[in-house]
């Protein structure tokens, strides 16, 4: 059943009714992106519900987006988020400490500060390889998704402290990630709402942040200590010496610790994420496989692919282009009303919560051909022509964009690259894949491959 409201203006609000004082709760927690493609499909571009009091909106058109996030920014800030493990750090702080930490972070995901790190990248890559190769040649098989994510995370932990990472931080940070990502039963919610203590998450999360924070403040200590020395280029480092554009004072060690947590958990989600998706797309399309074996034997001759060979492999570029289309990482973006508000011809009320979601933004019917389709060319610049700013948001838009874009971008093509020259990849699940909403959009029942030697 629909429900109309009158605004304060006399426009009048469409969307489910949904359950007394709950609203669309359960439906909210069970899957909200699966909620929000329902919704869009019988609402269209704008579609509104709401859970306890709160309003919320599901936004999936490019010119509402670009409105949102580029063009009245001000009038749709981010919301405030408390959370634990992020803190205060880049992708959840708002206001002026936003704008202070933005000018300070952004300089250092330039693509020569990049470049500078690709090393580290290449070298964890070859381990990364090796190893896969080797559980490959002794018949075992692994997901996708959990050796994605060890790569970013030795690639992340030598980025940001210059040292060997141990597998004992790995498997912290994972259940870390399982701490923050797991959907809890709608039941379990509402009782933990009622009785917080009986949260079982609740000691997980503490003992994780209070570890995390043991690590990082001990590097922090240790770099203040020591003070500057030529040739560092660590991402703690750059941090550390970082200064405000209108002050020219440094970062505090929270602040410090909330930006290299903040940092590191956006790389290593969102590159394993999109790696994994993109391997499983080349498992199903032998011939983009074939092309891409092509492409990087054209520009290597057979050496391991290296930073500088990314930008030369334009198809495989495109192939990454188009699973974050498909299956972006970040599943939502997040903003809220500062006033009532019309938006594609909704009244949305003030505080309402906006729910960007990039899946539903990239299969809009008025802006992509046969969304559903797998078609790595449609971002050959030709086919780009005339393309709206914000039909393609994998990483945000505006001023809040992801400062790692680039990094992300390369780092998957280069794995993707250096995994199909060297490696044959055999999907073991079942077809097709079922997804959901964790802290990024993954597989729900992991991504079992098995990866042997090429042969020839």
């Amino acid at each position: 059943m629909d429900t109309s409201v009158s605004s304060s203006s006399g426009r009048r609000l469409a969307g489910p009714r949904g359950l007394p004082v709950l609203g669309s709760f359960f439906p909210m927690l069970n899957e909200p992106l699966a909620l929000a493609n329902k919704l869009h499909a019988r609402y269209g571009d704008v579609s509104l519900i709401r859970v306890y009091k709160t309003p919320i909106a599901f936004l999936r058109n490019p010119v509402d987006v670009k409105r949102v996030l580029i063009d009245e920014p001000q009038a749709f800030p981010k919301p405030l988020i408390e959370n634990p493990f992020n803190g205060n750090g880049l992708t959840v702080s708002r206001g002026d400490h936003w704008k202070r930490q933005r000018h300070m972070v952004q300089p250092l995901f330039h693509k020569e500060k990049v470049r500078l790190w690709s090393g580290i990248f290449s070298e964890e890559l070859a381990k990364s390889v090796e190893r896969w190769k080797q559980m490959g040649a002794r018949g075992e098989s692994f997901d996708m998704y959990t050796e994605g994510a060890r790569l970013m995370f030795g690639v992340m932990w030598r980025t940001c402290f210059e040292e060997q990472p141990e597998i004992a931080y790995f498997d912290r940070i994972m259940d870390a990630i399982d701490v923050f990502g797991r959907r809890v039963s709608p039941m379990s919610v509402l009782l933990y709402n009622l009785v917080p203590r009986m949260d079982p998450r609740h000691e997980r999360v503490y003992t994780s942040v209070k570890l995390i924070n043991g690590w990082i403040y001990e590097r922090i200590g240790k770099r203040r200590g020591r003070g500057t020395e030529d040739g560092d280029i660590t991402l703690l480092s750059m941090l550390v010496e970082a200064k405000a554009r209108d002050s020219g004072e440094s970062m505090n060690d929270k602040e410090v610790r909330d930006e290299i947590v903040n940092l590191f958990g956006a790389s290593f989600e969102m590159i394993a994420t999109s790696l994994t998706w993109a391997i499983h797309a080349c498992t199903q399309h032998p011939e983009v496989t074939q092309a891409i074996r092509e492409e990087v034997q054209g520009v290597t001759g057979g050496a391991p692919p290296r930073y500088e060979d990314v930008a030369k492999l334009p198809y495989t570029n495109r192939v990454v282009q188009e699973i974050n289309r498909l299956c972006p990482p970040a599943w939502t973006i997040l903003r809220e009303t500062a006033n009532e508000v019309e938006v594609g011809g909704v009244m949305l009320p003030k505080g309402t919560q906006l729910l960007l979601c990039p899946y539903a933004i990239h299969r809009h019917p008025d802006h992509w051909k046969d969304a559903e389709t797998f078609d790595p060319d449609r971002f050959l610049p030709e086919r780009l022509a005339g393309m709206h700013k914000c039909a393609y948001v994998p990483f945000g838009a505006g001023s809040r964009i992801c400062v790692g874009q680039h990094m992300s971008q390369v780092d998957t093509v280069q794995t993707l690259a250096a995994v199909l020259q060297q490696l044959d990849v055999e999907y073991l699940g079942k077809t097709p894949v079922e997804w959901q909403t964790r802290l990024t959009f993954v597989p729900k029942h992991g991504m079992p491959v098995r990866m042997r030697a090429r042969q020839g």
